[in-house]
């Protein structure tokens, strides 16, 4: 359990990281959106998610765990099927948000780590 809280510690960390500085965010879609980074990030998620079904019956709330790891493999999934033009246009639309945009994301970020944390 503590590789799930590991993690959301991470997501938890760059929700503050993001919040304080919106302009962080747009650095990570540049290098996502480089040459094949996209499809490691897919493939990051089906590891998140992976590592999410399998530690699931151990944690303390382990339907929102499933549900997570769920969610994290079909969205690298979703990566690999939808294929690197147009991850990249919805990349290119994330990074052209406003400021304000990207903080709300960054409050995300923080709710759904704290989730984790709390569900581990």
């Amino acid at each position: 359990m503590i590789l799930i809280e590991l993690i959301g510690i991470f997501i938890t960390s760059m929700g503050i990281m993001i919040l304080l500085n919106p302009k962080l965010a747009k650095k990570m879609l540049i290098f996502w959106r480089q040459g094949r980074n996209v499809y490691l990030g897919g493939l990051i998620r089906i590891v998140l998610g992976i590592i999410f079904l399998y530690y699931a019956p151990y944690a303390r709330l382990p339907q929102v765990i499933f549900a997570l790891g769920v969610l994290a493999f079909l969205g690298g999934l979703l990566i690999f099927i939808l294929g690197l033009e147009k991850t990249r246009a919805i990349i290119d639309r994330m990074e052209k948000k406003s400021e304000f945009s990207l903080r709300l994301f960054s409050l995300f970020l923080l709710i759904f780590g704290a989730l984790i944390i709390y569900s581990a």
